[in-house]
Formats: structure tokens, C-alpha cells, sequence
């Protein structure tokens, strides 16, 4: 074509001799096509170099010409050469083989979910199972990704079992055509079909080994006899499957044990743009354990301190993750990263330290405000885009204090760990700065559950005087919290009153996990006002049993604490209560012999907490005990950050608030024509058994208050 270029209109695409017409007519041989090739190589290049304005750099000459580089080798085939015998993973390149074994440990779905949900989770340990879902006010909606050519199934489950479990199971054919229904079980067993069908097959699919199914329900179907609503507590998820197509509606092969399991998840946890949380600007800092070697106990608290990050200037900490070591998933039970507002003391041991034991430092009594918390179950955790917690300014925390809860049910002595917590800060300052406030019982073994009992319920209340005195008079807002007993709690509420009115529920769980206590995101921000009081009501099931159970660090010993997260920061860090014990020994008959029980050392044969386990637990007695859980004087703390008190407050003692009435329960009552609801402490409050002996003698009483304030001050942390 040169030699009649100038034949050809180049400009005027649309002229009959633009010679991209022309070339649609030559005949591409081989030859051709190589030679064309070839150019494309070898051959002169014109270059073009701009800004965003379309302009040219000065002193560059446009267009430039150059030959394509000489240095530059061929593309290198990827893929790997199936049809060689030499092609093994040694030869293959470094990212084939890794996508290789990481695709063998955890298999991918081969399709993309249909829509973008706001959550996702893997069900399963070896990722074959990954479940999406999004939800409304008023029904949810999942997407199930299964490595099965078989059924599928998806349950929502009231305590991980089948018995009571309300079913969704469903296949592709071998025609392609879905089969799917709602189910119910009453036992271990083939779930049969529900006769009120309240799951929707929306679309399904098989692909590639893979199972892909739609379906969606309301989130309360009002059908009490086979469903179970979906809410805001913990949700017990069942899951299974099977590799073999059923030929009939009921022909579904047994799961098998690898092929089924449970996970606790929060269906209605509201979404957070997580991407959007984290600026670009944003650091990474680790404060991970140094190989700390597992004693032979059931439970280990371990402390460790670690100086803060070298930062002159405020910053804003806005993510934190869980770092837990890879093997030790089921020993690492939470952690709290405590802020100390003291300097560094450097006689901390450089290796850490028993967090409760003798050997904790008299200056931890400066680090009592939590951080940074987490879980089992737990997922990262952002803060809300205009909030973060100030690091590095005049007031900030001086150093920090990791406190890991370790769970060593089989007392191993081979368990070495190195898990912690990874925070991100940013020096990008967000409009306010984020607080946390510690609300409930104190930790401490007045706290008394009798054995046997299906539900009883130990209260904590933040005083309204605490909050008079903590809160700046516009209030705080509240957007997360974390709910916290051990392996006994059943429920957790927490209620807000203002001028003896009750203002809003808080936070609640009705189905409690002691496996799965994440971070949980309010829906919408709360304020809690200077007089406000919080009431958190902890339910605690004892039958499995035969002594009494005490509170304590250990996970076999119980706790009642909740964890709020707030703004604007404020010295609110610590509101707890205690039931009096001199209330309960009466009920006891110790109160009379008081002065012959060792109050303070436990390894003593006559405290007073052996002694306890030696009383008959009748259901007089019982019901007695949880009447002064109700109706005794509370002992309260009310502490700063730094774990000093407010001096304008004296100890404060009240009785529990009498305009504070049962908590209700919240699952509909199917048996009941309006769907009342029910009160879980009835039983409690309408007791038979006489009335505790409240003439206690008064010198016993006056003993209490100095031995009890100290007990207060030291248990708070």
C-alpha cells in the first residue's frame, strides 16, 4: 500500500477509501498474518506522552519513534503444560503451584454470587460450604455455594442439634430440574416436609462440582409449630450435605459426620462498608504475646505490656484485628487490650505475667479502661467513619496491656503461643473520640448460682449517680458492644431507664454463645444521658451441675459484664454492682458465725466459699437466694479510666430499682391466641419459701462496708 498512500483518505473514516475499508479486503494467508506479526515486534513505534490536559511535556519531541525494546523476551506461558510428563509442581512457577495447594486445602465456588450481600461466612472447616445472605425488616434472603453434586441443606437450629430445627433442603436434578421444601426436625433424623411451606426456591444451579441455591423466608413466619423466628441474637446455622442425587423427595443418603456441623452467627448484624473504614493513610501496629508456654490448667489469664507506638502526635486507631497463632485456634478464647494511663513501668516482666495471680504489678492498677476487644467468633472490627480512639495526645494511654483468656480444657503442657491483636491507626483526625464502658456484675465469687437450676438470673446495675457524675450533659452515643458470661449464660439483657421510665433495650441476646462473642454493631446509635441507669440481666442455666457455682476468671466460674463502645470520650469506664453478700449469707444461716469465716484467704478450710459448697440446695433455699438476687442491697462502683474514683461519690449502696420490672422474653408464645410474651423470671419473682432473715446482726452488717469497698476496688479490674 505505500506506493499509492497517498491514494488513501486517512483522516475521513467515512470516505469509500479510507483504508481501513481497503484492508478489510486483503486475503490474511499465513505469510501474511506473520509478517504482520513480525511488525508488531520489530518494527518502529510512535509514541505519545501527555497530561491530564492533553497537553505535551515541554522539551519532549511528539511524537517520538523508537523500535520495539531489544531487551524485552516473550511472554511466559502461565499455565501449566499438561501434555509434558517432564510438568511437575517443582517446575512449576511460584504462584501456579501456591493457587494449586491453596485450591486444594480450600476448594473456591466456580460461580460468583448472583447479587452483592451484605454478609458471607464459611460454615465449614474446609471451605466447602460458604453461605451469603442480605435481609430487610422483614424477610432474608440466602445464596448457599456448596462443593456437592447432591442435596444441600440449611437449618436455623435453637441449640446446634437437629431436634427442633427448622430445615431448608434442597438438589439439582439430573435434568436440571430444582428440587426444594421446608422442613422441621423433632429428632436426629430425615427431616420430613413442612406442611406450612415458608421457604421460597428463588433459583438453582450445578456447576462445575458445585451446588449453587436461592431461596429466601420471612424473618418471622408465624408458623410456632415447625419454624423458628430469625432475630438479632445468636443463631445457631446447621448445616449438610450429600454428594449422591436423591431420586425421590424423601430420598435423601445419610449426611455422614464430615459433611454436617453448626456455627453461631448474628444473621441481622447490620453491614459495614469495611473498605470505606480504612484509609489509605492508615498503619499497621502488632501487639502479639511472646511464646507464652501453657501451664496445666483449665484456664490461664496471661498479661503482657507493650509501649505504645512511636507516635508524637495524635492519631486515630479506626481497625483491629485478632492475630491468633495457627494451631491454637481452640485455646485462644478472647483478648482485651487494656489502655494504661500511668508511664511505663519498666519492671514489668519483659515476658509477661499471670494477669490475676501474685505476681501482677501494683501498676496495673492504672490500666483499667478496655480498647480494643475480642473474641471466639469475632470477626475485625472498624470503627464508625467519624469516629476513632485518640492514641498519641496528652490524656491518651501511656502503654498497653494485652490480657489473653486461654482455655486449656485438657491442662496440655505443650501449648506455645504467640496471638495478639494487630490495630491500624491513621494520623487522618476524625471528628470525635471513641470511648469504651464497662457495665454489669463485678467479677468475684459472691457471685452465687445454685446447682441444678434451668434459669436464674444475677443482675449488675450502673447507678445512676455513676452516670450523673461520668457523662457530659449532652449524653454519649453508643454504636457497639460486646456481651460477656461463661459456658453457663443462657441470656444477656441490657435496659436503659431515665426518671424510673424505661427508656430502650440495648443490647440483648435470648440465645447466648459462650462460642461466639463478637463485636456486635448497634443499628442505630443510642444516647445515654448523665442519670441514666443500666441494668444488665444475666440468665444462667446450671443443670448439668451438682455444686454451686461461683464467679471467677475461670471459664467453669461465671461473669456478667457488658462492653459498650461510645462517643464522645468521656472518664465513663467502669459501672458495675454486687449483690451484698452479707444479704445472701443470711439466707444461709452464716451470718450468726460470721466472725468464725476467713473472708480474704481462700486456701483457708473454714472460708466462707467451701463452706457454701456444703449447703443443701433445696428449692426454698434456692428461691431464696435468687429473691436477694432481685430485692438486696447492691454494692456499686463507679471508677475513671485510670481505675481512680469520682471523689464526689461516697460508696454507693441502693437497693435493686423497684420500678424495674422481669425482663421479658422475647420469643413468641405459641401458645397464646395474642402472642403474648413471657416473663423468664416469673418463677423467681413469685417464690413461696419465706422471706430471707433480715435482722441480720448490725455488727456483722457494720463489718462489711470497708472489707466490701476493697473487694470492689479490686475486683473491678
Amino acid at each position: 500500500m505505500d506506493a499509492s498512500l497517498v491514494n488513501f483518505d486517512i483522516t475521513n473514516s467515512s470516505a469509500p477509501n479510507h483504508w481501513t475499508k481497503i484492508m478489510k479486503n486483503v486475503e490474511w494467508t499465513s505469510s501474511l498474518t506473520s509478517a504482520l506479526q513480525h511488525k508488531q515486534l520489530n518494527g518502529n513505534h510512535i509514541h505519545i506522552c501527555q497530561k491530564g490536559d492533553f497537553t505535551n511535556y515541554p522539551g519532549i519531541p511528539m511524537p517520538s519513534i523508537s523500535t520495539y525494546p531489544s531487551y524485552v523476551g516473550p511472554v511466559t506461558e502461565r499455565v501449566q503444560d499438561c501434555l509434558s510428563n517432564s510438568s511437575t509442581p517443582e517446575t512449576m512457577s511460584t504462584t501456579t503451584a501456591s493457587a494449586l495447594e491453596s485450591a486444594s486445602q480450600k476448594p473456591k465456588p466456580t460461580m460468583t454470587p448472583s447479587e452483592s450481600y451484605m454478609h458471607s461466612a464459611v460454615l465449614d472447616e474446609d471451605g466447602k460450604y460458604t453461605l451469603y445472605w442480605s435481609y430487610n425488616e422483614t424477610s432474608i434472603v440466602f445464596e448457599a455455594h456448596v462443593q456437592t453434586t447432591g442435596w444441600l441443606g440449611l437449618g436455623i437450629s435453637p441449640n446446634g442439634g437437629m431436634a427442633g430445627a427448622d430445615i431448608a433442603i434442597g438438589w439439582v436434578g439430573h435434568d436440571g430440574q430444582t428440587f426444594f421444601k421446608d422442613r422441621y426436625a423433632t429428632a436426629i433424623g430425615k427431616p420430613p416436609i413442612d406442611p406450612h411451606q415458608d421457604w421460597f426456591l428463588l433459583s438453582g444451579k450445578r456447576e462445575g462440582g458445585f451446588t449453587f441455591l436461592k431461596f429466601t423466608r420471612l424473618l418471622d413466619t408465624k408458623d410456632c409449630e415447625h419454624d423458628l423466628p430469625i432475630t438479632s441474637d445468636t443463631i445457631r446455622v446447621i448445616w449438610a450435605y450429600n454428594n449422591a442425587i436423591p431420586e425421590s423427595e424423601d430420598g435423601m443418603a445419610y449426611h455422614g459426620p464430615a459433611t454436617r456441623g453448626s456455627k453461631s452467627i448474628n444473621l441481622l448484624e447490620p453491614a459495614q462498608n469495611k473498605g470505606a473504614l480504612l484509609p489509605a493513610s492508615a498503619v499497621r501496629y502488632d501487639f502479639l504475646n511472646r511464646n507464652v508456654s501453657l501451664p496445666a490448667e483449665k484456664t490461664t489469664y496471661w498479661c503482657e505490656a507493650f509501649k505504645k507506638p512511636s507516635i508524637n502526635t495524635k492519631q486515630h486507631l479506626v481497625k483491629y484485628a485478632p492475630v491468633i497463632q495457627k494451631g491454637n485456634k481452640g485455646v485462644v478464647h478472647h483478648m482485651t487490650l487494656f489502655a494504661c494511663y500511668t508511664p511505663f513501668d519498666e519492671s514489668l516482666p519483659e515476658h509477661g505475667y499471670n494477669c490475676y495471680g501474685n505476681s501482677k504489678p501494683d501498676t496495673m492498677i492504672g490500666c483499667g479502661q478496655p480498647m480494643a476487644l475480642w473474641a471466639v467468633g469475632g470477626e475485625d472490627f472498624y470503627f464508625p467513619p467519624d469516629v476513632g480512639f485518640s492514641l498519641g495526645a496528652e490524656g491518651d494511654p501511656m502503654y498497653f496491656i494485652l490480657e489473653t483468656h486461654y482455655d486449656n480444657p485438657q491442662e496440655r503442657t505443650d501449648i506455645v503461643d504467640n496471638s495478639g491483636m494487630s490495630l491500624w491507626y491513621t494520623p487522618e483526625i476524625r471528628k470525635y473520640d471513641a470511648g469504651m464502658a464497662g457495665v454489669g456484675n463485678l467479677v468475684g465469687n459472691f457471685m452465687m448460682i445454685p446447682p441444678r437450676q434451668k434459669s436464674f438470673q444475677i443482675s449488675g446495675i450502673c447507678n445512676s449517680n455513676c452516670t450523673q457524675a461520668a457523662i457530659p450533659p449532652e449524653g454519649v452515643k453508643t454504636f457497639a458492644y460486646i456481651l460477656h458470661t461463661h459456658i453457663a449464660g443462657q441470656k444477656i439483657h441490657v435496659r436503659q431507664y431515665r426518671d424510673e421510665q424505661l427508656v430502650d433495650v440495648l443490647a440483648h441476646d435470648d440465645n447466648y454463645d459462650f462460642n461466639y462473642q463478637q463485636l456486635r454493631w448497634l443499628k442505630k446509635e443510642k444516647t445515654i444521658m448523665p442519670g441514666d441507669s443500666l441494668i444488665v440481666d444475666c440468665f444462667y442455666s446450671s443443670t448439668d451441675r451438682a455444686s454451686l457455682t461461683l464467679g471467677g476468671i475461670a471459664t467453669t466460674e461465671e461473669m456478667c459484664v457488658v462492653y459498650i463502645y461510645y462517643y464522645p470520650r468521656s472518664e465513663f469506664a467502669t459501672c458495675r454492682s454486687l449483690v451484698s453478700p452479707w444479704d445472701q449469707f443470711s439466707i444461709l444461716g452464716m451470718n450468726e458465725s460470721l466472725a468464725n469465716f476467713d473472708v480474704e484467704s481462700t486456701d483457708e478450710p473454714n472460708h466462707w466459699t467451701k463452706l457454701l459448697q456444703n449447703a443443701e440446695w433445696t428449692p426454698s433455699l434456692t428461691s431464696a437466694l435468687q429473691r436477694v438476687q432481685l430485692k438486696g442491697e447492691n454494692y456499686h462502683i463507679c471508677q475513671k479510666g485510670d481505675a481512680s474514683q469520682f471523689p464526689e461519690l461516697p460508696p454507693l449502696i441502693s437497693k435493686y430499682p423497684s420500678y424495674v420490672g422481669p425482663v421479658k422474653d422475647r420469643v413468641q408464645d405459641c401458645l397464646s391466641s395474642n402472642a403474648s410474651t413471657v416473663s423468664t423470671t416469673v418463677s423467681a419473682l413469685e417464690m413461696t419459701t419465706t422471706t430471707a432473715d433480715n435482722s441480720a446482726n448490725s455488727q456483722v452488717k457494720g463489718f462489711t462496708t470497708g472489707i466490701i469497698v476493697l473487694f470492689l476496688i479490686q475486683m473491678c479490674m
